[in-house]
Order: structure tokens, then C-alpha cells, then sequence
């Protein structure tokens, strides 16, 4: 696989989908993948910002247990 095609999967996985950011009673959570739901929070950006940190840091945590293997 060339390092391309690499770099875009990596993108792709990394990319909340729509619905994993939802909204209850005015108020927005996100679930996992393994149905993990997170919130809530006032703001869907806000869901949004912490989905997006929550996966840097699941990358971050695979990408150690990876070097050091």
C-alpha cells in the first residue's frame, strides 16, 4: 500500500461520521464505536471538539502500543 493511500485511510477512519454526534433534549452527545456515549454538552461544536480530541487520543495510544512492538 504507498504511503498516499496510507495517510488518506488514516483520514477516513479518523473522521467523525454523522452519526455519531447527536442531539437529546437540546443537549449533544457522541457514542464510539463501541457504543460508548459521551456528553453532554451544551454546543454541537462542542461535541464535535471533544469527538475529535477523544480520536486524536485513541490514535496517539495505537500509534505507542504500535513503536513499541
Amino acid at each position: 500500500m504507498s504511503e498516499k493511500h496510507q495517510l488518506d485511510s488514516s483520514r477516513q477512519e479518523t473522521q467523525p461520521s454523522p452519526e455519531q454526534v447527536y442531539s437529546v433534549q437540546n443537549l449533544w452527545y457522541f457514542r464510539t464505536r463501541d457504543g460508548q456515549t459521551i456528553g453532554p454538552f451544551r454546543f454541537r461544536s462542542e461535541a464535535e471538539s471533544n469527538l475529535d480530541r477523544f480520536l486524536a487520543n485513541l490514535k496517539d495510544k495505537i500509534e505507542a502500543i504500535s513503536e513499541h512492538r
